[in-house]
């Protein structure tokens, strides 16, 4: 990762934290249990591979990957038993983030979402990437090109609101967030504008505290900036489709790199792709780091707050 400027930054960032307990998921396959042990060697992981344990040794031993330094929780050869205890294991705290092994995200993600998870946050679930492109001063978040297919507006206001927070977690204090449309007025053909508008409106009244939210933009106003609004650091597609096709024209004209958390639990979940290469896995479990370790600074200050009582109340007293 020396190479890409942006995500070593954090690398450096992610260095002075403890490292991220967290859950391998069916780690069934030889590039899960080499993100884990790779994770592990460099120190930003602390991974627990949970799934089934002679399965998972198999596929160590035929991979040639050395993981008997690695705690296994087992459990039955089934990749919903393997996400419902890992799910317990993050609900109890004892793992601070999830990490998709050789499962489906609907695997994985589904116990994560269910009612009586403990997971939930007060957002839906959705998905940030990452972008370190060669060539753009700043490193750039783009969502949602996972989760969301369609998202209405309540949707799309969740979708801001945990990348703005995401956006904070990785040092951007007033992060500048483009509401990427097809036109830059409103127009009724394309309902994207008109939300976008609306998204703006809520940013006024305070909805996503510390962002400072614009749209609708095109992509290349949105990137560029003008004299009197710099280019944004946040872009919200109006679609998957929309920001699958944002994401990828940047990285692969810029020769980037673009990797991603799921965003809306109370902890940071990875999910990798397959085929994925190690550098990316990699790259997502620092964002992973930081996240979490933005989050659980958070909720300490939280309840620091709430068992301290306010000066005027102490002198009341």
């Amino acid at each position: 990762m020396s190479q890409r400027a942006h995500v070593q930054k954090l690398v450096e960032r992610a260095r002075q934290l403890p490292a991220l307990a967290a859950a391998v998921v069916y780690p069934c396959d030889g590039e899960s249990l080499q993100l884990a042990l790779s994770g592990s060697f460099a120190g930003f992981l602390a991974p627990t591979l949970v799934g089934p344990e002679a399965r998972i040794r198999d596929t160590a031993n035929r991979a040639a990957i050395d993981i008997s330094r690695l705690p296994i929780v087992g459990t039955a050869d089934d990749p919903a038993v393997a996400a419902a205890r890992a799910v317990e294991l993050a609900a109890t705290g004892a793992v601070a983030a999830l990490i998709k092994g050789a499962m489906s995200d609907r695997d994985l993600l589904t116990p994560v979402a269910a009612p009586g998870s403990g997971l939930r946050g007060d957002t839906r679930l959705s998905h940030a990437l990452f972008l370190d492109v060669p060539g753009i001063d700043r490193w750039l978040l783009v969502a949602d090109a996972q989760l969301n297919l369609t998202p209405n507006l309540a949707a799309k206001r969740d979708i801001v609101q945990n990348t703005v927070r995401l956006a904070i977690a990785l040092g951007n204090a007033a992060p500048r967030v483009a509401l990427v449309a097809g036109m830059d007025v409103v127009a009724t053909v394309l309902p994207s504008t008109s939300e976008a508008a609306a998204l703006k409106s809520m940013a006024a009244d305070g909805a996503f505290p510390g962002a400072i939210v614009d749209g609708p933009l095109l992509p290349d106003g949105a990137l560029d900036g003008e004299r009197d609004r710099p280019g944004a650091d946040v872009l919200i597609a109006p679609s998957l489709e929309a920001a699958v096709m944002l994401s990828r024209s940047l990285v692969a004209v810029g020769r980037g790199l673009a990797c991603g958390v799921v965003l809306g639990a109370k902890l940071p979940i990875v999910v990798p792709a397959h085929g994925e290469s190690i550098e990316t896995r990699m790259a997502s479990c620092v964002i992973a780091s930081l996240a979490a370790a933005h989050a659980q600074g958070a909720a300490r200050a939280q309840s620091a707050a709430a068992i301290v009582p306010p000066a005027a109340s102490r002198v009341a007293a």
